[in-house]
């Protein structure tokens, strides 16, 4: 006698959560450490999200035009093999980015907010505490400091885990669900997610996730205002947050950032990493180096560049700018791409929070959302393979879309028709 599993039990999101939970969980790990576990992590990534997909392909072919643009950039990435000097680097690193990419669209349809975030939790305690297992320090020679690092190589890396980790924290905690009983636990999760990224360090993980946290807060006393008068509250709030932002840089706020954090102007060398960036661009503009072609070994603006920076191991390292990196890669098209993600997570967190009654999980969406585009400025989250941005700003893209899509066709439906 053959046991069927029910399809529910993988496709539909609200009955999912035993899957769906420790996939995400497990993808956040194996994002985290692929480096350090090898092929197999990859392979068990690749188990989890794949199947679904062969099995049930229509997931991405209804509602197809948010996936569409989103595979328009690792298409462009698959596509600069043609014109690379590094065509297999390209090739590989171009499918396993576009692989990941897809993964993240899979996740968006059988994934729920709740489940992602329960999922975020767990899998970014694991990681957080397999790199306080490891409790190593580096020295960073660019700042002349030490720094928490554990087993990532960068304290960058592991500060950006702490501050999801501290964001799903806090959304799990709030989400109307969860039980009484659990909520002192997700609270505890985030604070010592929060420690750990102090002990990190890292300016950019700190200051996106206090932007991250104020846009969770704010999207759920938005929220409490109705419909109809959330647009002008939204506007009214935007135009605040602006003219303070203003007002904070006219007064110093800059400099008083830098020095809390121990920064110099240069953002320890990221302006000189920007313009060097900008003119190796700027000889191959229009399409680019190709996808993952620029930091390989014996090229010669490359080499320097690892040099300047202390880079021995000759790897993991770019232009701490995602529209400079796709500029770089893929030409003005990339750049082109790159930046309609960004502003798509930006509109698309406006949309969702004008256009749904899911508190918590539209302040979560946000959250991310504000995370990754504050950090597409000086990082490189969403356009290399294997990343957890990579992974979830794709999730974040279609979710959003659906859910607005689906609140609108709810409004459709009840609105009243003449006989």
């Amino acid at each position: 006698m053959s046991l069927v599993v029910p399809r529910a039990l993988f496709l539909n999101p609200s009955q999912n959560a035993v899957f769906a939970v420790p996939a995400v969980a497990i993808s956040l790990f194996v994002f985290a450490y692929s480096t350090l576990f090898g092929q197999i992590s990859i392979l068990v990534f690749y188990a989890l999200w794949l199947p679904i997909l062969f099995n049930a392909p229509g997931i991405l072919a209804t509602r197809a035009q948010p996936i569409l643009m989103i595979l328009a950039l690792p298409a462009l990435a698959v596509g600069s093999v043609l014109w690379t000097d590094a065509p297999g680097a390209t090739l590989r690193a171009s499918i396993q980015y576009g692989t990941t990419v897809l993964c993240g669209l899979v996740a968006a349809r059988i994934v729920s907010v709740r489940s992602l975030a329960v999922g975020g939790l767990i899998g970014g305690l694991a990681v957080l505490l397999y790199s306080h297992s490891d409790g190593k320090y580096g020295y960073d020679f660019v700042d002349a400091t030490y720094a928490f690092q554990g087993a990532f190589q960068s304290k960058n890396q592991l500060g950006f885990y702490a501050s999801l980790t501290a964001l799903f924290g806090l959304a799990v905690a709030v989400m109307s669900g969860t039980r009484l009983i659990l909520r002192p636990v997700a609270f505890g999760i985030a604070a010592f997610a929060v420690w750990t990224l102090t002990l990190t360090d890292s300016a950019t993980s700190v200051l996106s996730l206090a932007a991250g946290v104020l846009a969770i807060l704010a999207v759920i006393l938005t929220m409490r205002i109705g419909i109809a008068f959330r647009a002008q509250s939204i506007a009214v709030f935007l135009c605040i947050a602006t003219a303070l932002a203003a007002v904070a840089i006219q007064a110093g706020a800059l400099d008083t950032i830098f020095a809390v954090f121990g920064k110099d102007p240069t953002l320890t060398g990221r302006t000189y990493l920007w313009n060097q960036g900008v003119l190796f661009g700027q000889e191959r503009p229009v399409l680019g180096l190709g996808y993952n072609a620029f930091w390989q070994l014996n090229r010669p603006e490359a080499e320097d560049l690892w040099r300047e920076f202390y880079i021995s191991s000759r790897t993991g390292f770019h232009f701490h700018n995602t529209l400079i990196e796709s500029y770089v890669a893929l030409g003005i098209g990339g750049v082109l791409l790159v930046a309609g993600w960004t502003l798509a997570l930006l509109l698309n967190s406006v949309r969702v929070v004008m256009n749904t009654q899911l508190h918590a999980e539209a302040a979560l969406c946000v959250g991310l959302a504000l995370i990754f585009v504050i950090r597409s400025f000086v990082e490189i989250d969403f356009f290399t393979p294997y990343t957890a941005g990579s992974f979830l700003v794709p999730y974040l893209l279609v979710q959003m879309s659906d859910q607005r899509r689906s609140v609108m066709q709810h409004r459709h439906r009840a609105r009243p028709t003449l006989a």
